[in-house]
């Protein structure tokens, strides 16, 4: 029966409109994939020496050891961005007669070859063979690769478990990541060292293998509450219950106030939050706001503006970019609905502009904290935004029009290529490069403040005309309003 159900998954998959379509894409991310394999590869195979020159006092094995119980919560929290939930259309099969049991058993299982899962062996498998057996044996290194392994499936059974009581039980995922937040606050006070008990846990690992068999009972009851949660969750009337509960809401009071913009916002935000792919995407975007900490923390970038001007319109801007490249194909299952409604081309971008401003500037506030490195970041920072609203959203309104395929919501954003083609590359050159070309000449001639000001300056009148390229922008919608509506029929 599980060969039956792989070979279904198989067929869908390659069947999918999707799969069909993607094929390029396809080439590219496993092409990806290769090289990526290849890095994590040579970091297993060089963990070792690089280890003995960070801690010449210490065995590369204890150092590493040190550092395990670090990656298994970075990877809880990758995973918890990232990783999306197994899923099996069971209504198809309910009425056949088919061991429940066994329907559960597959969608826990079929999560296993996952990317997260398989990833650490590329870096463990090689440093065991460099380092752990010529100190401890084969024995003893297999039993320590496999309480890894363990571990690993049981951060990702632990997770699924938590994600899917994210919806129903908030408060407890809630509960579980302030444990985990908690763990890492206490090992930055220095109030409990987390190095130390990784090394002394792992340690005695490698002392009494025996002691495997703690990751393996971790694991069976992660593996038993995802059963228990999803044979009580299996029937369709209770999916359809919880569905019915999930649609229901209150207009948004404050929103109304602005007339037919203000609903068409409120929809908006109501598709956001129901959906878990624009959802994610958001989320991915709040967590993009540390990206400049890898800029900032380095005297070599923070002497310069043009590195620092791509970082501005980088972190400000992530909520439009992410979000506004697949516009319209969030509304693409109701398109033609949308076309016979009473509302304007214009109305429908206003709002859409209206949505990304808040947003822009909510990025630039949190980003305040940079001021930290210099006042000069918080000004590149307040003109990048500038920039993004007034001359950068309507970038994305005239490139939107080229968006054809339909988007499936309730799939996650992470790995998701649907939607993904040319005009997205195409689409973000103008989104960088507009920038640092106003800002060039300024640079060249030794004045980088002005080009700062430049690029603050065009933002700012690109918002006082905002009415007028919104105008243009309505007029390149209609000219391509037909063929959009015929793409998200296709796809």
């Amino acid at each position: 029966m599980l060969g039956t159900l792989l070979t279904h998954q198989w067929k869908q998959t390659r069947r999918s409109p999707v799969f069909q379509r993607s094929i390029a894409v396809n080439i590219i991310l496993g092409l990806l994939v290769v090289y990526f394999s290849l890095i994590f590869i040579a970091i297993g195979f060089f963990a070792d020496k690089a280890l003995l020159k960070l801690y010449p006092g210490q065995s590369p094995v204890d150092s590493l050891n040190g550092f395990l119980l670090f990656y298994f919560l970075v990877d809880l929290f990758m995973r918890f961005l990232l990783q999306e939930l197994p899923v099996l259309s069971v209504q198809p099969y309910l009425h056949l007669p088919i061991n429940k049991n066994k329907l559960i058993h597959f969608t826990l299982l079929r999560s296993i070859p996952s990317m997260f899962n398989l990833l650490m062996l590329l870096v463990f498998i090689p440093f065991m063979y460099k380092a752990v057996i010529p100190a401890q044996g084969m024995g003893v290194a297999l039993v320590w690769l496999i309480a890894l392994l363990l571990l690993t499936f049981f951060n990702n059974f632990l997770l699924i478990y938590f994600k899917r009581q994210l919806s129903s039980k908030p408060t407890l995922t809630l509960l579980f990541g302030l444990v985990v937040g908690g763990l890492m606050l206490l090992d930055y006070w220095e109030v409990l060292s987390l190095k130390q008990v990784s090394m002394a846990a792992f340690g005695q690992l490698l002392q009494q293998p025996w002691l495997v068999a703690v990751p393996a009972a971790l694991l069976a009851f992660a593996y038993w509450l995802n059963f228990q949660f999803l044979k009580a969750h299996l029937y369709p009337e209770e999916i359809a219950v919880r569905k019915e509960t999930a649609v229901e809401g209150k207009e948004i009071a404050f929103l109304s106030r602005f007339g037919n913009t203000g609903k068409l916002i409120a929809l908006e935000m109501k598709l956001i939050w129901r959906h878990k792919r624009p959802k994610s995407i958001l989320i991915l975007s709040a967590f993009m706001l540390f990206y400049g900490m890898i800029f900032y923390t380095n005297d070599l970038y923070l002497e310069g503006y043009a590195m620092l001007i791509f970082v501005g319109i980088f972190m400000t801007g992530m909520p439009m970019f992410n979000y506004g490249q697949f516009m319209p194909g969030w509304q693409s299952s109701h398109f033609d609905a949308l076309l016979t409604q009473r509302i304007t081309p214009y109305q429908f971008l206003q709002a859409k502009y209206w949505m990304f401003v808040p947003a822009m500037l909510l990025a630039f506030f949190l980003t305040l904290p940079y001021a930290f490195f210099g006042y000069k970041v918080v000004l590149i920072n307040l003109a990048a935004c500038l920039f993004n609203i007034g001359i950068n959203s309507f970038i994305l309104f005239y490139f939107a029009v080229l968006n054809k395929e339909r988007l499936d919501l309730s799939k996650g954003s992470a790995f998701n290529w649907q939607g993904v083609g040319a005009s997205k590359f195409v689409m973000m050159l103008p989104l960088i490069l507009l920038p640092l070309l106003i800002y060039a000449p300024f640079g060249y001639f030794g004045v980088p403040e002005w080009g700062i000001f430049a690029i603050g300056m065009a933002g700012v009148a690109g918002f006082v005309f905002h009415r007028q390229l919104l105008s243009l922008s309505e007029r390149r919608f209609i000219e391509h309003k037909y063929k959009m509506a015929a793409g998200f029929r296709q796809s």
